[in-house]
């Protein structure tokens, strides 16, 4: 018998499923989705006001989640787009409010790429995670990127280039 393979929406919601119930009741195992080549990212301004950066491993991820101390926390998950990308895998992008430690709901964004865990059907694990609060990211302003941090990008048929 042959299994019918998900579609990339249905991997998406029930990874997001998963994934939040595991972060709202038991965040020191959130780790585990992640393997030894990810990447991860999770927002917040570091003491010099910049955005925060990334780690990779499980181990590197695992010790960025426990210093980030995700308590009492609750999530509402607004809207979840998931696309099929390169080589099996799934781009998911989760829009909602979190709560941590009993503070305020704030608004974020968070893109995860699955990929295909070895030869098991309809396994994956996150290969990239980046994860924004919107009022970092937004703030107060709606002006223009600064004078001399504008980017000039060159577009052709089949790609881009910096």
């Amino acid at each position: 018998m042959v299994m019918e393979k998900p579609s990339a929406q249905l991997v998406g919601r029930e990874f997001v499923r998963q994934y939040y119930t595991l972060l709202n009741q038991a965040p020191d195992y959130l780790h585990r989705f992640y393997g030894k080549n990810s990447s991860y990212v999770h927002g917040g301004l570091d003491s010099n006001g910049k955005p925060a950066e990334a780690v990779y491993g499980q181990s590197e991820i695992h010790k960025r989640v426990m210093a980030l101390s995700f308590r009492d926390c609750h999530t509402k998950i607004r809207h979840v787009d998931a696309h099929a990308t390169l080589n099996e895998g799934v781009v998911v992008q989760v829009m909602g409010e979190l709560s941590n430690n009993m503070q305020p709901m704030r608004k974020f964004m968070q893109t995860f790429v699955l990929a295909p865990e070895g030869t098991v059907a309809n396994k994956f694990y996150v290969h990239n995670d980046v994860f924004r609060y919107q009022d970092e990211v937004f703030g107060d302003s709606d002006s223009e990127p600064p004078e001399g941090k504008q980017g000039r990008w060159l577009c052709g048929q089949s790609g881009w280039r910096l």
